[in-house]
């Protein structure tokens, strides 16, 4: 069953208004008509069972059948913090961090970051993001889509407070300290951390000045992967070991 997304201020007694994009993918690319049923999800974790009762020009009414609590979100809390990547990767990583289960995406700037991009540009992109994350949770079955927060400095990002939260920083340099030796003193985790650098990785001084504030600094083994790549890797691990996976 198609799956739609509907602001819970759109719901009022027993009825849902939907507009935008999602009635123009509703309408337009789906060929969805009325007396078609559907699955909407709200933004307070709730979904609901609806059936399509009329469209206009700029939205669609909805009568809500069943409503019920969905429960897929990991009790894990992961902010993925990615450094800007070339051409699509980050789209992809966007993608992948929304299917498995982050709650907040932060964009940064580092050192080696490559693409330089002016104020519209990163707006656009970020736009981009937001619309990617919202297809990726409607086609995971998820409730809550990612939060992108607008594009930082990594010193801005360090520093800024986590409370409560284990911090990773995961580092090609770093050849000692691996994620498991981490989970061997942090056994119980709800809220984790994650940055990861651009195609440059990370400079000696940045992840210094990350562990001066409380960043772990953690590898992924002996092989060089590729920005996205090891994102994926390391949403993935802490999800085995602190979240929902395995």
């Amino acid at each position: 069953m198609a799956r739609f997304f509907l602001p819970r201020n759109k719901i009022q007694e027993g009825r849902g208004i939907i507009d935008g994009q999602e009635l123009e993918h509703l309408r337009k690319s789906l060929r969805l008509v009325p007396g078609d049923h559907i699955t909407v999800f709200d933004d307070i974790g709730w979904e609901h069972e609806a059936i399509i009762r009329a469209f206009g020009s700029e939205q669609g009414e909805l009568e809500l059948l069943r409503s019920y609590q969905a429960e897929r979100e990991s009790s894990l809390e992961i902010t993925l913090a990615l450094g800007l990547t070339k051409g699509e990767k980050m789209d992809f990583v966007v993608e992948k961090a929304t299917e498995l289960g982050v709650q907040t995406i932060i964009p940064f700037i580092s050192a080696y970051t490559v693409p330089k991009l002016d104020r519209k540009k990163i707006e656009k992109r970020v736009g981009r993001w937001q619309k990617i994350a919202l297809n990726a949770a409607k086609q995971s079955g998820r409730t809550r889509i990612p939060e992108i927060l607008a594009v930082r400095d990594l010193k801005e990002l360090v520093k800024q407070s986590f409370p409560n939260s284990v911090k990773l920083l995961f580092w090609e340099k770093e050849t000692e300290r691996t994620l498991n030796d981490v989970r061997k003193g942090e056994t119980v985790v709800r809220s984790v951390v994650i940055a990861i650098g651009s195609e440059g990785g990370f400079r000696e001084e940045e992840a210094n000045m990350a562990r001066q504030y409380g960043f772990n600094l953690v590898g992924l083994g002996r092989r060089i992967l590729r920005a996205e790549t090891a994102a994926v890797t390391a949403m993935s691990l802490v999800q085995f070991l602190w979240g929902d996976l395995g």
